[in-house]
């Protein structure tokens, strides 16, 4: 089943499994601007969870193991046995939610989890709202809990805004730090500046394919009451996406290990590496393991809350 919104400016399709994010355009231009995949059943026959709500704790957590109050916790591991990265093998993303609210704008999605499920406490209730209004589509994130548990939920698209992969892209920042990781892609715990470094987007600038870009760059600490904008990327032809959001951290992935597969993207289009990529707003990964990071606990008598807009634009005119 696949679900439709749509404004004067954009069109959008979004999966009830993960929910995914399939599919969005201008109506002016009628191409994918992320990618997604012609047959539904690849996004779980090619996991690489492009569109999809990760979660319900993103990223990577070292060894899997999480502590909540003196308790410890076990999550599946799913990479080498060393780290559970989007909360294993069964995360957010292979899920099918249920459709909460649907209409010619706006399509609000819910899923359950148990007490235990992904090795973690509570009863926990998730929800994700698209609404698209104009040239900008939002998406706000919520969970609830019953129990203190670890919560960092993070919307997964690759976007190519034209071309075969991204090498022909610009991507500006709003961050003047990021955190180092080791050789298993877990932060070192240092929060480093990136003045002088290959990882300062403060100006617009390509992507660059060398070094692979894997990186979760830090911006605003406090919780922002509304989205501040936090990056920009600008396709070959100038048409651009500006990305705001509450989150304090933005997973920049530049696609490298993507797979080759031909023909399985809309339009008969190839998957390969460098072909999208992947701009996550998120808590900072493995906090759980780094005390001085935003921490991730979610408490019964809190509502996890996070808002990103993707407002996109079509290349100026002469």
């Amino acid at each position: 089943m696949t679900l439709n919104i749509s404004s004067d400016d954009l069109t959008v399709t979004i999966l009830p499994r993960g929910a995914t994010l399939n599919d969005i355009r201008l109506r002016q231009q009628n191409r994918p601007l992320v990618l997604g995949f012609r047959d539904a059943q690849d996004h779980q026959r090619i996991p690489v969870c492009a569109g999809a709500i990760v979660g319900p704790v993103a990223n990577r957590i070292t060894g899997g193991k999480i502590e909540i109050d003196a308790t410890p916790y076990q999550m599946p591991l799913n990479e080498a046995g060393r780290t559970s990265l989007h909360s294993g093998p069964a995360g957010l993303h292979t899920l099918t939610w249920d459709v909460i609210e649907h209409s010619n704008s706006l399509l609000k999605l819910a899923v359950t989890l148990a007490d235990g499920d992904h090795g973690l406490p509570g009863l926990r209730r998730i929800t994700a709202q698209y609404s698209l209004e104009g040239p900008i589509l939002r998406l706000e994130l919520t969970a609830t809990t019953d129990r203190p548990t670890p919560m960092n939920l993070a919307h997964h698209p690759y976007w190519n805004l034209g071309g075969m992969d991204i090498a022909d892209h610009q991507l500006q920042l709003a961050a003047d730090a990021y955190l180092p990781t080791d050789a298993h892609s877990l932060p070192t715990g240092h929060v480093a500046p990136t003045s002088d470094t290959l990882f300062d987007f403060t100006q617009p600038k390509h992507i660059p394919l060398t070094p692979a870009l894997d990186v979760n760059f830090c911006l605003s600490l406090p919780v922002n009451a509304a989205p501040a904008p936090c990056a920009t990327l600008t396709g070959p032809d100038g048409t651009r996406l500006d990305i705001a959001t509450t989150a304090a951290g933005l997973q920049v992935y530049g696609g490298a290990f993507l797979p080759d597969r031909k023909g399985v993207l809309h339009e008969a289009k190839d998957l390969r590496p460098y072909g999208g990529i992947a701009l996550e707003p998120q808590c900072w990964p493995d906090a759980p393991h780094q005390p001085h990071f935003p921490q991730i606990t979610l408490r019964p008598d809190e509502v996890w809350q996070q808002i990103t807009t993707y407002k996109i634009s079509p290349p100026p005119t002469a």
